[in-house]
């Protein structure tokens, strides 16, 4: 999908798409298998397939499901989660894969919608999931959250009692803290959310500053249609915390286009720019965003779904990306995830860090209602250093 807009309005409908499409992408999961029985149930071990039968020595791929839908993922401590459709109640299961590389499927009410799934550490130092439940999971209306703890098949699920109310969305869990976004019902595309930390127990929320669209008289004489974005705070599409540090994805109108950026924000600190692409002419599988964010050590990892016209090799085209949050460094994941580009293949939908190595998505071709979708995994990554960009 190429955003090739004429107007504002298309600028708006390009973020809109993200918010819709790559909102499910990037954080829920769509997963097809049979229903399982009440409770948890055990899938078994995973098989080897390889994705470059052609080249020889080539990495043994795991493949840990075959989907029918585009699923997201998220990871933590060698865990991971995601989510599998019940065809039969037409409703979602809470799949996951624990450490030892055993995937269950969590016994818990399925849900109408994807779960919108994050995994990290519990106060125990457990392993924990947090997601909303909303009345309307599309429009993330009416959304509550919810912690479960992943080590235990017979958990339940507990409410968790955030002061301020609002629908509560896309959360991100670190202990006993959460990250999250709360709807402004009002606020249209020029403000549609706030973001905010809040620790157990607290009475009281900690607002994150959202960046926003800030344009130079210099930008707008050179494309007068920016002026009418200028503020604009758009969609966080991507949530993600671990410590202190929150990341996200933000994609926001841009004036014919539109524009997204990944940032870290510390406490106390304003937002920090990493990476920020126009979303114009991206590419072939979608718009230019950066799917999945992950803060694993000092490293920000992103999937980067876009092009860069001028740059030569991989460097310049989809990739799996980690940016060091402590030196002006950057590399770049050596990794074939099998997605061509072309009409007849289909695109990765996430990466994470998985341990030393990765988990991701990858559709089969373009429908995944054709031929399926995968979840796969490789136990070890090399990297290379790529230039860190420079944005202003």
């Amino acid at each position: 999908m190429k955003m090739r807009s004429r107007s504002h309005s298309a600028g708006t409908r390009a973020s809109r798409a993200l918010g819709t499409a790559w909102l499910l992408i990037g954080l829920m999961g769509l997963t097809c298998m049979p229903a399982a029985a009440a409770g948890a149930v055990a899938l078994g071990v995973p098989g080897a397939l390889s994705l470059l039968p052609s080249e020889p020595g080539s990495l043994q791929v795991q493949l840990f499901e075959t989907l029918t839908r585009p699923t997201s993922i998220s990871s933590y401590s060698g865990w991971s989660a995601w989510s599998r459709y019940d065809s039969t109640h037409r409703a979602y299961q809470l799949m996951v894969r624990n450490a030892n590389g055993e995937v269950t499927a969590m016994g818990i009410a399925e849900s109408p919608q994807p779960f919108e799934v994050s995994l990290g550490p519990l106060p125990s130092d457990g392993v924990g999931a947090v997601y909303p439940r909303c009345a309307n999971a599309v429009e993330h209306e009416g959304c509550r959250l919810e912690e479960l703890p992943t080590e235990s098949t017979g958990a339940h699920e507990r409410r968790l009692s955030v002061p301020g109310g609002g629908s509560l969305f896309r959360p991100a869990l670190w202990k006993g803290t959460v990250a999250f976004l709360r709807a402004v019902p009002k606020g249209g595309e020029r403000h549609p959310v706030e973001m905010f930390e809040w620790t157990a127990g607290s009475k009281h929320l900690k607002a994150l500053a959202l960046p926003h669209n800030s344009l130079s008289a210099a930008d707008i004489s050179k494309s007068p249609k920016l002026g009418s974005t200028e503020g604009y705070v758009g969609e966080i599409t991507a949530l993600a915390l671990n410590g202190t540090q929150v990341a996200y994805t933000r994609v926001a109108p841009w004036g014919e286009w539109a524009i997204s950026n990944l940032w870290v924000q510390r406490p106390g600190q304003q937002p920090e720019l990493i990476d920020s692409i126009e979303t114009g002419g991206g590419a072939a599988f979608g718009t230019r965003t950066y799917l999945t964010p992950t803060i694993a050590g000092s490293w920000l990892y992103a999937y980067r779904q876009y092009h860069e016209w001028g740059l030569i090799g991989a460097d310049g085209g989809p990739a799996w990306v980690r940016y060091s949050l402590t030196a002006n460094t950057a590399q770049q994941a050596q990794v074939n995830f099998g997605n061509q580009e072309g009409e007849n293949s289909g695109p990765l939908n996430a990466a994470v860090p998985l341990g030393a190595g990765v988990i991701w998505t990858l559709q089969n071709s373009r429908e995944p209602s054709e031929e399926g979708v995968r979840v796969l995994s490789l136990a070890s990554v090399k990297w290379k250093p790529i230039k860190r960009p420079r944005h202003p």
